[in-house]
């Protein structure tokens, strides 16, 4: 006869799959409203425990009803904006930023937007001997640099011109204007900058931004260096490792690509 200890691992068994159900059942749901009936057909349960199990989240806060099905409830609302307000992306960057360094010699950063300038928050010092002046704490015009051009690719086109005079404090000719919006247009649409300083410091760099749960810009990461290190014969391979980095941090803040 079994011993009730005998028959506790098959309880904890049970138990792991019904949460892992319920967790499948939450994944379901990030993607809009559906029906018990649909989630049941599309997990490979019954009906029942669909039903069973949807009730139960319900209770909890976790699901809502809607005319389309079950939604996200309020549960987990508050605990989305909560991790969000609690996601430091320095100290999630870092290793990424690190691993990033290590295979190109490159300096690595990070920055965010804070209105019309961009913030240098962190930075991985590269192997080159010319290195980057730019350090963690540092703040220039969000339209100057090519960290702060990749945090612009949710902003409209007015506001990237609103932002260009300004760094520029009005003073720029309509031939250079449209010039740099044509850049603007071109980086947004391949999804990263690659970006000449105009400061005459011979500073080049490829930049691309970082989301978050919601799929907006949070920060960006690029690399920088002397323009005679990041030629052109190496920039392909450099663009490819970049935006990888950038969809692993941004996997690592609750970005989903659906």
């Amino acid at each position: 006869m079994a011993t009730a200890t005998e028959d506790k691992p098959e309880i904890e068994v049970k138990g792991t799959q019904t949460l892992m159900r319920a967790l499948d059942i939450l994944d379901e749901v990030i993607d809009g409203p559906i029906r018990a009936v649909d989630l049941a057909r599309k997990l490979g349960m019954s009906k029942t425990t669909a039903h069973r199990l949807v009730h139960a989240l319900k209770s909890r806060g976790y699901l809502s009803v809607t005319r389309e099905g079950f939604g996200l409830g309020p549960k987990l609302l508050e605990l989305g904006v909560m991790a969000t307000e609690q996601i430091d992306y320095v100290q999630v960057a870092r290793p990424f930023m690190e691993r990033l360094s290590e295979e190109t010699g490159f300096c690595v950063f990070v920055g965010k937007r804070e209105g019309d300038w961009s913030r240098h928050l962190d930075r991985v010092t590269g192997r080159q001997r010319l290195r980057v002046a730019t350090a963690p704490g540092d703040r220039r015009p969000i339209a100057e640099t090519g960290l702060g051009k990749a945090l612009l690719f949710d902003e409209d086109e007015a506001t990237w011109e609103a932002l260009y005079r300004q760094a520029n404090d009005g003073k720029i000719s309509s031939a250079r204007l449209k010039a740099w919006m044509e850049t603007m247009r071109r980086h947004h649409a391949r999804g990263y900058v690659f970006h000449d300083s105009e400061l005459g410091d011979g500073v080049r760099s490829i930049a691309v931004p970082v989301r978050d749960a919601k799929k907006e810009v949070a920060i960006a990461i690029s690399i920088a260096s002397a323009a005679h290190y990041l030629t052109d014969d190496i920039a392909d391979a450099l663009i490819a490792k970049v935006v990888k980095t950038a969809a692993e941090i941004s996997e690592a803040v609750g970005f989903r690509v659906r």
